[in-house]
């Protein structure tokens, strides 16, 4: 079993060839993405519907993919059902709306089955319902009905193109591909991943991801290999509401997770694609766990060969910068909404001022949002959660989940101008209330957690 899904896409696959997204006036503005994962084609979308000239260059021969499942926050779910409403139906279909059990790692249930919680009351301070929902989408269908859109749309995307280097000038960004030749647009945007060949110019260095000392493996295989075993089909099964279950086994230093899906999946996600290990080598993670199911040990024993990934979490320092001295290319892991919509609102004859403008509007969410994810590790990882399993939940505030990622450039763009060129008062609110921003690393926070100290929000995160 490969780890590596070559996908399919298809301009047949929605409802029409023709897209019923509302364009803006063309900007004149060309822009060239590296990297066709989901943020840069994403990036490109949003792009062509803002009007820009885009193109996208990737490193593999074909549209391919290396992963299994991600989740989708409800801001950006909706951003995609607002204004690409044929994505917004196809992704209806594709998406797998999980409900999740929490337990010990003996199998003993904690909580649920449930709806995901986004908050824990299950409304919001206006009366109206929180999302109870949980996109979890499968990677490699998520991308091919991204990439099959550029294909309805006509947006050019070109494979096998391995980028060695980046550069700018006060006019045009550029890139330099490994047989030598040289692509320039207004602004490239760098979405190619942790080695970015951007880091040297945009950071002067290259940016490193810091081990976070926690490993394990991780796979994801066709449902048949356990059907013939009736305890696992039974303990790892679909819920009588025909509801994918996605379970969580934990205690301090151990976490498992296993989804089981009404769909069949190939391949596995890591930050280092081609380290596999066959069944023998991960069992031994869990063997010597105190109490550890039976049950669950006969799961990981089920794994196809090849279908195991040494899958080590990584975590990184936020970088307050992502855009080139001369503003021309822009580190693109994530925003690109904000993105499309700050070239658009600069204008042809501005995108470096633009450019610097989104760094303003995104990093410190950017900052906060790795932060709610750390301490949602660090929450599971105390002997607190035995006491009182709710700790076991992650925990996304409003803050996060209601943005309004379309509306908030626009409403942003001109304070956000007047405090770079005059020093004139700026406070994003995109972040949660009341909180303050503090440069913080992740060598700080792994600290205080070593120390036993808290690692906390401030302001309101709920």
């Amino acid at each position: 079993m490969s780890l590596t899904v070559d996908l399919q896409p298809s301009s047949e696959s929605l409802d029409s060839h023709n897209t019923r997204a509302q364009r803006h006036p063309p900007s004149g503005i060309s822009v060239l993405v590296v990297g066709g994962g989901p943020a840069g084609v994403y990036a490109a979308l949003e792009c062509w519907r803002k009007e820009h000239h885009v193109s996208i260059v990737e490193r593999n021969p074909v549209a391919r993919t290396q992963g299994d499942f991600f989740n989708t926050t409800p801001h950006v779910i909706e951003h995609i059902r607002t204004n690409w409403s044929e994505l917004g139906e196809e992704k209806e279909r594709i998406a797998e709306g999980s409900w999740v059990s929490y337990h010990r790692v003996n199998g003993q249930l904690m909580s649920g089955p449930e709806p995901f919680d986004w908050k824990k009351a299950g409304i919001e301070d206006d009366g109206s319902p929180a999302p109870a929902r949980m996109y979890r989408h499968n990677r490699p269908k998520f991308l091919g009905m991204l990439i099959s859109q550029l294909e309805r749309l006509g947006i050019r995307n070109e494979y096998g193109c391995r980028v060695v280097d980046c550069c700018e000038n006060a006019q045009k960004a550029g890139i330099v591909l490994d047989d030598d030749r040289r692509l320039e647009a207004d602004v490239v945007v760098a979405a190619d991943g942790i080695g970015s060949k951007s880091h040297r110019l945009v950071n002067g260095q290259e940016i490193r991801a810091r081990g976070s000392g926690l490993a394990g493996p991780r796979a994801a295989f066709p449902v048949q290999a356990i059907c013939d075993d009736e305890e696992l089909n039974k303990h790892f099964g679909i819920l009588d509401s025909r509801h994918p279950h996605f379970q969580m086994w934990i205690r301090p230093g151990v976490h498992m997770s296993m989804l089981r899906t009404n769909d069949i999946n190939n391949g596995a996600a890591t930050e280092s694609w081609n380290e596999s290990v066959d069944a023998d080598s991960a069992f031994q993670y869990v063997s010597a766990v105190k109490d550890f199911s039976e049950y669950a040990k006969r799961l990981i024993r089920a794994s196809p060969e090849g279908g195991i990934v040494d899958w080590k979490i990584m975590w990184r320092d936020p970088q307050p910068v992502i855009i080139s001295p001369l503003g021309r290319v822009v580190q693109g892991l994530e925003d690109a909404i904000y993105l499309a919509s700050c070239l658009g609102l600069g204008g042809k004859d501005n995108n470096q001022r633009a450019t610097k403008i989104h760094n303003r509007l995104r990093f410190e969410r950017v900052s906060c949002c790795q932060k709610v994810g750390f301490i949602n590790q660090a929450r599971r990882d105390t002997r607190d959660v035995e006491l009182d399993p709710s700790m076991i939940k992650s925990e996304h505030g409003r803050w996060m989940w209601r943005h309004d990622p379309e509306s908030y450039p626009y409403n942003n763009y001109s304070r956000a101008l007047d405090h770079l060129q005059n020093g004139a008062p700026f406070q994003n609110t995109n972040t949660p209330p009341g909180h303050t921003h503090e440069p913080w690393s992740v060598d700080y926070l792994m600290g205080r957690v070593e120390q036993g100290l808290p690692v906390e929000f401030d302001g309101g995160w709920s």
